[in-house]
This record gives structure tokens, sequence and C-alpha cells, in this order.
């Protein structure tokens, strides 16, 4: 029966896992965990767009583009408060349970990214580039709401879990399907083990 659903569902995109406590650090003594993990080749959402779109257009974000740069580019600096800042390679699926940040903290890196690195961008160079438009054109109260919104999708998602008041950690799940994405598909594409500055060097290839 198990190996049939198992087959149904990798039909839809999905991989079924399961770990026991005894395999992964997190899991409570003599329970097992299981979780559907999208296959790298599927485009199977965790979220509708519609949710997405709705949820990240706050303050002065206003269009369904400027949501989805928005949540590409938290998305980047996310993964650099989880990965690079804790010196952990993506195939370190083991270490999620350490991965956490404070939702002010990452609010404070988006706003550096934009600050520290779009914003010194030569204007001139790049003025009709949509991505760096948004980016600057964005008060830090929208950036607030934005991360707000983009932490609410992760964890109705189960990408994030919170552990207090305001602050989040990567789940099982999340940490899974980095692993299998990256041995897969990512490892031979890292520019650089600096996710934050991959994510200017794409902004700036826009141009190019």
């Amino acid at each position: 029966m198990r190996n049939l659903l198992a087959e149904i569902l990798d039909g839809q995109g999905l991989q079924l896992r399961q770990w026991g406590d005894t395999e992964v650090p997190g899991i409570p003594v003599g329970a097992t965990v299981f979780a559907l993990l999208r296959k790298p080749d599927s485009t199977t959402p965790f979220f509708g767009l519609e949710k997405l779109l709705t949820r990240m257009r706050k303050g002065s974000i206003k269009t369904d583009a400027e949501a989805k740069i928005w949540f590409v580019q938290i998305w980047f600096v996310h993964l650099d408060l989880i990965y690079t800042s804790k010196n952990r390679a993506p195939a370190e699926m083991l270490k999620y349970v350490d991965a956490i940040f404070e939702r002010e903290i990452l609010i404070e890196s988006v706003r550096a990214y934009v600050n520290d690195l779009v914003r010194k961008l030569d204007p001139d160079s790049i003025s009709n580039n949509v991505i760096y438009k948004t980016l600057t054109d964005t008060s830090d109260g929208t950036i607030k709401l934005a991360v707000i919104g983009f932490l609410e999708l992760l964890t109705e998602a189960g990408l994030l879990s919170t552990t207090d008041e305001d602050v989040y950690r990567q789940t099982l799940l999340s940490a899974a399907e980095m692993k299998l994405n990256f041995d897969r598909q990512l490892a031979p594409l890292m520019p650089s083990s600096d996710v934050a500055q991959a994510s200017f060097t794409l902004l700036i290839q826009e141009e190019e």
C-alpha cells in the first residue's frame, strides 16, 4: 500500500520521506516524521500564486511583478541567514535545528542588502532595470511589511516554524528540500557561497 501511495505521489511531483528520532535531531523520542518533498523537476507549488501576490502586495508594493520581485529577493536574504551566515552548506540538512533567526534580523538584513548593495549601483547604467527600480523605490516601512508577508507565507507552507514570538526556525521539510534540490540541480550552478552576493550578481546580470 505504501509503495502504491509513493507512486501516486511521485506522479504528482512529490516524494514521500520518513525519518525516525535516531536519524534526525529535533524529532521526539519514539516518533516518526513523514514529509512530502517537492521533486526538483516538478512544478508542485507550496501555495497558490494568488496567495503569494496578496501577501506580498504591501505598502508601496502594488503590482504583481513587484510582489514577485520582493518575494524572490527576500528568499535569497533568508537563505543567507540560515546557510551562509552559519557556515552551512545546502547539503547539511541535519543542521536545520540551529537555523534560527529573529524577524527583526531578517528585516535589517533585507534593508542592508538594498542599501549596501543595490543602491550603490550606478543608477545611470541600470536605471531601466525593473528589479533595481522596484527595490530602490520601496520605503523602509514597506520592507518591513513585505518581510512579514514573506514569513507568513513560509510558515503556512511548513518551511519555517516559530520557536518564540517573532523568532523563526527552518523546518526539516525545508532543509530536506534544499538538500534534494542542491544535490540534483544546484551544486554545479552555485556562483558563490554568499547567497546574498549571488542575488546581487543576478541583479546586475539582468543588464547584460
